[in-house]
C-alpha cells in the first residue's frame, strides 16, 4: 500500500475511534491529528474537513442501503399485474433479513449514523427512511384499493407513527450493540408483530 494510502486508512481508523468515543460535534480533527502523529493541516491534505472524514467511514453503506430500500418498494410494483400481492408479506421479511445482514455487514459505519451523527447529513437518516417508506407505501396502498385488494384504511398520521416505532426498533439492534444472530431474530419478532397490526388495519384481500 502506498504511503499516502497507508496515512488515510490510519486517519479513518483513529476518526471511527474517535467518532465512536465522542460523537460528531465533540469529536476533534485536533485530536485524531495528534494521535496520527500529524498535523491538522496535514490531515485536511487528506479530507477537507471532519464531516470528509465522516461521509470517507459511513457514506458508502448509509446510501447503498438507501438505494437498495427503494429497489425493495419498487419491487412490491411487481406483484401486482402478476396477482401476487399476498405475497407481499413474505417478500418484505425477505429483505428486512437481508437489509439487517448488510447493516451488520458495516456495523460500524451504521453505528456511527445511528448513535453518533448529530450535526452531519445523517442525523436525521431513520426520519428520511420512514418518510421514503410512507410516501412509497401509501402510492402502493392506492393501487391495491383501486383493484379490490385493500379494505382498510390508515390516516398517512398514524402510518407515519406506526413507521417510525417499526424502523425505531430494528435499529435499536445497533444501538444495543446485539450480536448478528439475536438481530435477525429479533427484527423477524418485530416484523410478525407489525405485519399482524397492519392486517388488522388495512384488511387485504
Amino acid at each position: 500500500m502506498l504511503k499516502g494510502e497507508a496515512t488515510k486508512q490510519q486517519l479513518l481508523e483513529l476518526a471511527k475511534a474517535e467518532f465512536l468515543e465522542k460523537g460528531y460535534n465533540k469529536a476533534s480533527v485536533r485530536n485524531i491529528a495528534k494521535t496520527a502523529g500529524l498535523t491538522t493541516g496535514a490531515v485536511f491534505r487528506y479530507y477537507p474537513d471532519k464531516a470528509a472524514l465522516f461521509d470517507a467511514l459511513v457514506a458508502e453503506a448509509a446510501d447503498t442501503l438507501v438505494n437498495q430500500f427503494k429497489a425493495a418498494q419498487e419491487a412490491h410494483y411487481d406483484l401486482i399485474p402478476a396477482e401476487k400481492t399476498s405475497e407481499s408479506t413474505e417478500l418484505s421479511t425477505n429483505y428486512l433479513n437481508y437489509f439487517i445482514n448488510y447493516i451488520y455487514d458495516n456495523f460500524d459505519a451504521f453505528k456511527l449514523v445511528i448513535c453518533f451523527s448529530e450535526g452531519t447529513r445523517y442525523a436525521n437518516y431513520i426520519h428520511e427512511l420512514v418518510e421514503l417508506e410512507v410516501t412509497q407505501t401509501e402510492d402502493y396502498y392506492e393501487k391495491l384499493r383501486q383493484l379490490g385488494k385493500l379494505e382498510g384504511t390508515v390516516s398517512h398520521d398514524l402510518h407515519h407513527m406506526i413507521t417510525s416505532a417499526y424502523f425505531t426498533a430494528v435499529f435499536e439492534t445497533v444501538a444495543h450493540d446485539m450480536d448478528r444472530n439475536r438481530a435477525i431474530e429479533y427484527v423477524n419478532e418485530i416484523a410478525a408483530f407489525f405485519n399482524y397490526g397492519w392486517n388488522g388495519i388495512l384488511r387485504f384481500k
